[in-house]
């Protein structure tokens, strides 16, 4: 076999290798854009029986008491939210040149303790132990780029590499 049967042989090897990586990376992405928006729905619905457990407990409906903790917290969140909100479009609205009449007190970035809900006095004598604050949750954090579920502490997406917050 001569050199030039060699190389061109070497040539195309290397030219089906390449078209090879170059669909499979199409069939990569293609699936991982599916898997994102699949985990995307996923969030949504998930959001969405949130929302109707919160208006079905608002309405008085729904008396489950392992959520109450949640929904205060949640309630919390609302609150916060609104409050950023509010000082969002204030600071929106300023203008140049114009002097605040007092300076704006930022907001707290401490989380509001709750108590938890009465308990009905039991009908011995015996005192009721006193409630304990609940302890942190580590609230799961998601890859802002395709959305995978991140390990806490994390400083890059086990997926797709982007960098994390």
């Amino acid at each position: 076999m001569s050199f030039l049967d060699k190389f061109t042989k070497g040539v195309g090897k290397a030219a089906e290798q390449a078209k090879f990586e170059a669909d499979k990376l199409v069939r990569v992405n293609r699936l991982g854009s599916e898997v994102s928006q699949l985990h995307t729905e996923v969030l949504k619905a998930t959001a969405a029986i949130g929302t109707k457990v919160m208006e079905m407990r608002s309405a008085g409906t729904l008396q489950v008491p392992e959520l109450d903790e949640m929904v205060q917290r949640v309630e919390a969140l609302q609150a916060q939210f609104s409050t950023k909100q509010a000082e969002l479009e204030r600071v929106r609205a300023e203008k140049f040149g114009d002097v605040p009449t007092a300076p704006q007190p930022a907001a707290s970035s401490v989380e509001p303790t709750y108590a938890p809900p009465p308990v009905a006095p039991a009908a011995e004598a015996a005192p009721a132990p006193q409630p304990t604050a609940p302890a942190a949750e580590a609230v799961p954090k998601f890859c802002p780029g395709c959305g995978t579920p991140t390990e806490p502490g994390a400083k890059f997406c086990p997926s797709c590499g982007e960098k994390l917050g």
